[in-house]
């Protein structure tokens, strides 16, 4: 009688533990289900788009200069206000603390938009900012690495000046897009092109802008698959300090 009991129970604890087997198969194939159907692993349209977001970040990097403007009131005269004789060009000395980026290369224009030659001479702790025109009082002052300076010197001094407030921030360079341009549309450059902008090797992509003349990355788009893209309105700097709003259509397939 012992002995049958002893065999009943270890029969159930069989049956127990295969009912526990069958449970936990049973979790695992409900996880692998929410698996696919919510977080969608095999949806490659999700894939792209992170690798597009991930190829926008890389581009502006690639393509991104700085840019500083400011308002200055020169009066062409010495410290003590009394006018200097007729000479062409003046300078100003710039303290360079107060600016955050580089005071490399500038593009000055009167009130009118009229150009004047300019230049920056390297310095420290100032820069004097050479301008070729004795005739105004207000002048709109762009600085950027992107611009080419007049190479404007032999000024006079102007102690005399005022500057307004400080506008600086990032913007695409449009000569850093045409320099990428011409790399996309070399077969030796484009791979190289591709890992910078971190496009995984199995995708293409293009760069598409409508508003930028000489501007064009695009090529052959097959009509199988899938293909994402994202729009971006960006400023972008041309090298005489015109700023336009340009759309890009970043595309991966």
């Amino acid at each position: 009688m012992l002995v049958r009991r002893r065999i009943k129970m270890r029969s159930d604890k069989r049956g127990a533990a295969h009912f526990e087997m069958i449970i936990s198969f049973v979790f695992f194939i409900t996880f692998i289900f929410f698996l696919f159907v919510v977080l969608k692993p095999y949806n490659t349209s999700t894939l792209s788009g992170a690798v597009i977001l991930g190829m926008y970040d890389s581009f502006s990097e690639e393509v991104t200069t700085n840019l500083t403007n400011v308002f200055l009131k020169a009066n062409y005269s010495d410290e003590n206000s009394n006018p200097l004789p007729p000479g062409g060009c003046f300078y100003v000395e710039l303290q360079n603390e107060i600016f955050a980026y580089a005071l490399t290369e500038s593009v000055v224009t009167d009130v009118n938009d009229l150009d004047v030659n300019s230049s920056i001479g390297d310095g420290a702790p100032t820069s004097n900012l050479n301008i070729d025109n004795d005739t105004e009082v207000f002048y709109k002052v762009a600085i950027s690495p992107d611009f080419v300076d007049d190479g404007t010197t032999g000024c006079e001094l102007v102690s005399n000046y005022v500057l307004g407030s400080l506008l600086e921030r990032e913007v695409i360079s449009y000569k850093a897009l045409g320099a990428m341009t011409e790399r996309y549309n070399d077969p030796a450059q484009y791979e190289a092109l591709k890992a910078e902008l971190r496009v995984p090797s199995v995708f293409d992509f293009a760069i598409i802008t409508s508003d930028l003349s000489n501007v064009s990355m695009e090529r052959l788009i097959p009509d199988s698959g899938d293909v994402v893209a994202n729009d971006y309105i960006l400023e972008v700097l041309h090298p005489n300090g015109t700023i336009i709003n340009a759309r890009f259509t970043l595309m991966v397939w």
